[in-house]
């Protein structure tokens, strides 16, 4: 399917008053377009840090990075926030959702600058929440939803821009099992049948095992990278295929 990421010799590194803290000692590694890719580790190993800069929310200090063939290593702050709002969907732990504001408008949000007739992105906005099965609580504000729900909601406004990556940051974690069971069912669905590149990232083993490869890091390094071979399935025992 084509390469969507590809880091090489990725380091990162923080400068707190002339203390300096290495963060990402230098990783090398790609995801192809497609892929639903877990990034697993302990507090502190780096896995949020890579994240932010995978998705165009910080920059590396040392290394390259491209994003579907292009070096975007030396973006600008004002390129990186055009490719966040074009290229990639977030989905966050906390869900990140405004309060009392319908589902319908928070799945809006990421369209509001764009250059698209209020219908499209009416109609953009009302598919994504139809895809995850929302659409009765399109009107309800989102202070009246579960956890699961806002998860959900949560999950429609990453996909409303159809960006290449959607990257899904601890979703589960503050969920009960039955929510966050349905998260990663709607995530291999999205993977599975829409084809949509996935990075999970998690420190949970069983969350990661629903991907079909686990990248784990630990001290700012990849200490290992593999196929799943035992992958979970959150689709009440349906045969997965890719």
């Amino acid at each position: 399917m084509g390469e969507v990421i590809k880091v090489m010799g990725l380091k990162k590194s923080f400068d707190n008053d002339g203390v300096v803290t290495d963060v990402l000692n230098g990783l090398d590694f790609s995801i192809q377009q497609g892929e639903f890719v877990a990034i697993m580790g302990p507090s502190g190993s780096g896995k949020s840090t890579l994240m932010h800069i995978l998705g165009f929310l910080d920059k590396p200090t040392v290394g390259k990075y491209f994003f579907a063939g292009q070096d975007v290593s030396n973006y600008q702050d004002d390129e990186l926030a055009e490719m966040r709002s074009q290229q990639v969907g977030f989905i966050f732990q906390a869900f990140n959702l405004l309060p009392r504001t319908t589902v319908l408008d928070n799945v809006m949000l990421p369209l509001l600058y764009s250059s698209l007739p209020k219908e499209k992105r009416l109609a953009q906005a009302q598919a994504a929440i139809e895809s995850v099965g929302l659409t009765a609580r399109i009107n309800n504000l989102s202070n009246q939803l579960s956890g699961g729900e806002k998860q959900r909601v949560a999950i429609a406004r990453a996909l409303v821009n159809n960006p290449a990556v959607i990257f899904a940051d601890e979703p589960t974690g503050n969920l009960d099992s039955r929510s966050g069971l349905q998260i990663m069912r709607i995530l291999q669905d999205l993977n599975l049948h829409h084809q949509h590149t996935i990075i999970l990232v998690t420190h949970e083993k069983y969350t990661a095992e629903h991907a079909e490869r686990i990248i784990h890091m630990r001290d700012g390094l990849i200490e290992s990278d593999r196929p799943v071979t035992d992958r979970q399935l959150a689709h009440n025992g349906q045969e997965l295929k890719k």
